[in-house]
């Protein structure tokens, strides 16, 4: 299980500025229990930047120095909680990047390989680890080839899990050049962990929006289960919309 935070803003800046010295410090504190690992990925305007570890951003100081000074108008952070027994490594360290893409997820699907015939062949070659994200990632891939359109593809491909697979939670965030999506998707809760643990929220500003897990900060909006949102990078127009209308059009 895993914490997500994405954003985008009219201007680049750095996630510090973005959230202030009480809500980053809240975020990374995140990192105690989500400790296996890191990873950032960022528009740099020239494409993808991306930095990961498999270890505790809190403890990191590579994390926090991008943070403090690594300013981008559209971006997203991953901390990581090892489940269904995958290895602490780097290759299984979200997010994952291909096509100018990037992903990160929140949940499990069990077993991994249930994933791998959403995946076309040419796109399961590879891959950096082993672990059912990625492979959730790849099989969003797949479907945009086939579909083109990169929101309803993203909403079959959770579609297309959620009918057959056991799963915990399908939420992920996907950062493409020009928009940042955010799909809600869960099953009940996480053992161990409160109510809200799938649930998603985000905050618009006129600085910027904000999607993110629960657990820290204020004013969030809900995202309902079943519900995508995208936030264009040019303009900041934030859409929430029932998956299924997109699965159906």
């Amino acid at each position: 299980m895993c914490r997500l935070l994405g954003w985008a803003a009219p201007s680049p800046v750095t996630l510090a500025d973005l959230l202030g010295r009480r809500d980053r410090k809240a975020f990374t504190a995140l990192s105690r229990l989500h400790a296996d690992g890191w990873g950032v990925a960022w528009n740099t305007g020239r494409g993808l930047g991306v930095r990961k570890s498999p270890d505790a951003a809190r403890r990191n100081r590579d994390f926090a120095t991008w943070a403090r000074n690594v300013p981008a108008d559209l971006g997203m952070v991953h901390l990581r909680r090892a489940t269904l027994g995958l290895a602490v490594h780097a290759g299984n360290t979200h997010p994952f990047t291909a096509q100018g893409m990037a992903f990160a997820h929140n949940g499990s699907v069990r077993p991994p390989s249930s994933l791998d015939r959403f995946v076309r062949p040419d796109l399961g070659e590879g891959m950096e680890g082993e672990t059912d994200s990625e492979r959730y990632f790849r099989a969003v891939l797949s479907r945009v080839a086939e579909d083109g359109a990169i929101d309803r593809a993203l909403v079959r491909t959770v579609d297309a899990i959620a009918a057959d697979t056991e799963f915990s939670s399908l939420n992920c965030l996907l950062l493409t050049p020009d928009t940042l999506y955010a799909a809600c998707r869960f099953r009940g809760t996480q053992e161990g962990e409160g109510p809200d643990y799938f649930h998603l929220g985000y905050r618009v500003t006129d600085d910027a929006v904000v999607v993110s897990s629960s657990g820290w900060g204020k004013g969030w909006q809900p995202l309902a289960d079943g519900e995508l949102l995208a936030v264009r990078r040019a303009t900041l127009e934030v859409s929430v919309v029932p998956m299924r209308e997109l699965a159906t059009n």
